[in-house]
């Protein structure tokens, strides 16, 4: 019995390493992306950008699914994801506020 509750453990521990650092490089691109390219293509940036940040939240919801508490490791991730929503946010805030500020 002890072999296989072992053997459950590797199996899990296993699955977890890949899927968290899939999760870190996916948020790493989201991160890059935007600053990666000329300003010209900034809106196709943040396109992919926003591909890459629904890839990360499936994999996210995925890994608290399998791994339960384990799966807060996975959030990791957040502050990489939410920054360009957050520059997005504060962009939108200032054209409704003032349109001249608007870029």
């Amino acid at each position: 019995m002890v072999s296989r509750q072992t053997s459950i453990v590797n199996m899990v521990i296993n699955a977890f390493r890949p899927l968290f650092l899939i999760s870190l490089a996916l948020a790493i691109l989201a991160f890059v992306t935007p600053l990666a390219v000329r300003p010209g293509s900034m809106e196709s940036a943040i396109k992919a950008s926003a591909v890459l940040t629904a890839s990360w939240v499936a994999i996210v919801v995925y890994a608290f699914a399998k791994f339960k508490r384990r799966g807060l490791w996975f959030l990791l991730g957040t502050p990489l994801i939410g920054f360009w929503f957050f520059v997005l946010f504060v962009i939108a805030w200032g054209c409704a506020h003032n349109m001249k500020a608007c870029p």
